[in-house]
């Protein structure tokens, strides 16, 4: 975990080889290569470097996966289901963090409801705690249902207490360029991501469809 920081380079380098959906790239003179049937279990796998890299978790590293590692710390497979992929927990705020390959008009109905479920059980989890609770959904391309869904950002409890969201999702390269930069200008810690969720959060609120909540977060991460 503490290697994350110094391995950011390479982390940086596998993400720019999962969104361009290559089979191999070059960093430092060594191939980086993502067998392609291992794809969404090595992108949850990179979050979680990314997680470990910026630092200041509250929690032990293992638990901020929900997938299985070998001995040379790669993932075996993807988070199973029931629960979010990644939960990053700080002092004041936790990062409830999910991915996915699925593109178009699936991926609305394959992530739209199990991504908002996972954050509001997360926010009644840590709502005792003061906590704030964010969202952050990842993929190479965001379909604009899903961000619609996100958009509207409203969960119903069993007892039908409405809940609001802040669930923002974020392209692959717009993430890369958040990392990229913060790598650049020394500050690799989770402020660089609770300062766009929080800026795209507010932009929401401010916009009436999902199309211009798209070219805000745009703006915001530009």
């Amino acid at each position: 975990a503490r290697r994350q920081r110094s391995e950011f380079g390479e982390i940086l380098a596998y993400l720019q080889l999962l969104d361009s959906n290559a089979n191999a790239i070059e960093y430092k003179g060594e191939e980086l290569v993502i067998p392609r049937d291992e794809r969404p279990a090595y992108f949850e796998w990179l979050l979680w470097r990314v997680l470990l890299a910026l630092n200041d978790l509250e929690v032990e590293p293992k638990d901020v996966r929900r997938f299985g590692i070998d001995q040379e710390f790669l993932p075996v497979g993807t988070a199973p289901g029931g629960g979010p992929d990644l939960i990053g927990v700080y002092a004041d705020s936790v990062i409830v963090v999910e991915v996915t390959l699925t593109e178009s008009s699936r991926q609305e109905a394959a992530e739209g409801e199990p991504v908002r479920r996972h954050v509001a059980d997360v926010l009644e989890e840590f709502e005792a705690a003061g906590k704030a609770v964010y969202g952050l959904f990842v993929a190479r391309r965001i379909d604009t249902n899903t961000a619609e869904t996100f958009r509207i950002g409203v969960w119903y409890k069993k007892d039908d207490a409405r809940v609001s969201l802040d669930v923002v999702p974020l392209t692959l390269k717009q993430l890369r360029k958040i990392l990229s930069d913060g790598w650049s200008d020394n500050r690799l810690d989770v402020s660089i991501l609770i300062d766009v969720i929080l800026a795209a959060s507010r932009a929401r609120r401010m916009v009436d469809c999902a199309p211009d909540w798209k070219e805000q977060i745009s703006s915001i991460v530009g």
